[in-house]
């Protein structure tokens, strides 16, 4: 995926409205919390984490989309991170879906992507379960949303270990 600056703060604007629309409750202090986050090597990233409406507290349930892009030229930039997860305490459970460290996945596993799944928190059958690229910030929203309100907590077993793949 391939977007300019501006191209990429109207995704993460509208990236916060489609999660305000779920119900999530953004974790800002005022639209300055809204922006991109420039590193010295010119990457930018950025990290929207939010409360789930949960029926009981605390601790509350937990959002979160975080994305890091890298300039390629020419006022263009590649995302080559993500991190987007779930962290549902009521019932226990965290699914995350992830791209990092490229190299070292690709090297070890034959893939980039991979996914996480713990019930409960904390406890899981593998390090990392098979996955596959989840297209955007807005996939994953909704993915992650169709879990949460899903009556039935996925499990986390019957997932294949990339772990046990080679």
């Amino acid at each position: 995926m391939r977007l300019t600056r501006a191209g990429l703060e109207d995704v993460l604007a509208s990236l916060a409205e489609v999660l305000e629309r779920y119900g999530v409750d953004l974790d800002l202090e005022g639209d300055e919390e809204l922006a991109l986050v420039e590193s010295p090597s010119g990457s930018l990233s950025f990290e929207l984490r939010g409360f789930l409406p949960d029926a009981h507290q605390p601790p509350r349930s937990v959002l979160e989309l975080r994305e890091v892009w890298q300039p390629t030229g020419s006022g263009v930039l590649d995302r080559r991170e993500y991190a987007y997860e779930l962290l549902d305490h009521e019932r226990g459970y965290r699914g995350a879906f992830h791209l990092h460290d490229r190299d070292w996945f690709a090297d070890r596993f034959d893939v980039v992507v991979h996914e996480h799944c713990e019930q409960p928190i904390g406890t899981a059958p593998c390090d990392h379960v098979a996955g596959h690229p989840v297209r955007d910030g807005f996939q994953a929203a909704e993915l992650l949303m169709a879990i949460w309100v899903d009556p039935v907590v996925l499990d986390c077993v019957t997932l294949p270990c990339l772990d046990e793949q080679r």
